[in-house]
């Protein structure tokens, strides 16, 4: 006699006498689970059991990674402060050593009064009435010494500070320094660069140079980078690789230099963007786009 399971997906037989039964090791292995027939599904509880403690490990895994990222943000942000109020210290030292010069200052017109005041005092406690001529060098005296004692102060009064011309970025010209350029007179940046990729500025855009003139695509030594200050010289080298070029063409132009002064920094794809007048003197302009240049800083920024 068959007898027939009641699973949706549909009856199988089950009676065949090849059913395994459980034995002493299955008890002492799965102790707390129910025998269960090879047509009952597994109980949803320990499954939902489950589900939760794998969201529940997720979930403290991330609150763990959140609370590290907060953490080092607000490492972030006090190293920040920390130099702020390192750079503010210094002026209230500054403040706090002016305060004592300008005490010194009003001390020696104080003593100046003092000494006026005491002939005045010394001229009443005395009991002969003195001469005529006493009088005149006594008048005159006061003002010999008023005048002696003043110019301590006068000395003390600060003098004002020359000021100091600037030279406009536009009208700079390329120079060539006669002293030996280091990376401190160019704000620690490289003196030459084996290789570095430049491009014309495109016509077209407005620009404005870093003393706020305007700029001029015809001025043959205007360049923009942000790799080195304003002001600076650079010596611009042409390398060889022009695959857009003949042999003629590339016989012209390997090897040609040319000399630009910083006047502005703009973001681009390359190094280094010249004026069309400065990279038609180095590159052939309208065929090539971008050109390889060897570069070297010639002269400091004034």
């Amino acid at each position: 006699m068959s007898q027939m399971s009641r699973d949706p997906r549909g009856p199988r037989d089950y009676s065949s006498p090849e059913i395994r039964l459980r034995g002493a090791s299955d008890f002492r292995t799965y102790s707390r689970q129910p025998l269960r027939l090879p047509n009952q599904r597994p109980p949803l509880l320990p499954r939902l059991l489950r589900l939760f403690g794998f969201l529940f490990v997720l979930a403290a895994l991330g609150g763990v990674a959140v609370g590290v990222y907060f953490g080092v943000a607000e490492l972030l942000k006090e190293g920040d402060a920390e130099p702020a109020a390192a750079q503010e210290t210094p002026a209230a030292e500054q403040e706090a050593e002016q305060q004592p010069a300008a005490a010194a200052q009003s001390e020696p017109a104080e003593t100046v009064a003092a000494p006026a005041q005491t002939p005045a005092v010394d001229q009443s406690a005395a009991v002969q009435a003195p001469t005529t001529e006493e009088q005149s060098a006594q008048s005159e005296a006061p003002p010999a010494q008023a005048q002696t004692e003043a110019e301590p102060t006068e000395a003390l009064e600060p003098q004002p500070a020359t000021p100091v011309e600037t030279v406009a970025v536009s009208e700079l010209e390329p120079t060539i320094s006669e002293e030996l350029i280091t990376p401190a007179m160019i704000g620690g940046a490289e003196i030459s660069a084996a290789r570095v990729t430049a491009e014309p500025i495109p016509a077209g855009i407005p620009r404005t140079l870093a003393d706020g003139a305007a700029y001029d695509p015809t001025e043959p030594a205007t360049a923009f980078t942000s790799r080195w200050p304003i002001g600076a010289t650079l010596r611009l080298t042409r390398l060889a690789g022009a695959t857009l070029l003949t042999d003629e063409e590339q016989d012209q132009v390997v090897g040609a230099e040319v000399l630009v002064v910083v006047r502005g920094t703009e973001t681009s794809n390359t190094d280094i963007q010249l004026s069309p007048a400065a990279f038609d003197q180095i590159a052939v302009y309208g065929t090539e786009r971008i050109i390889a240049v060897q570069v070297e800083v010639t002269s400091a920024p004034p």
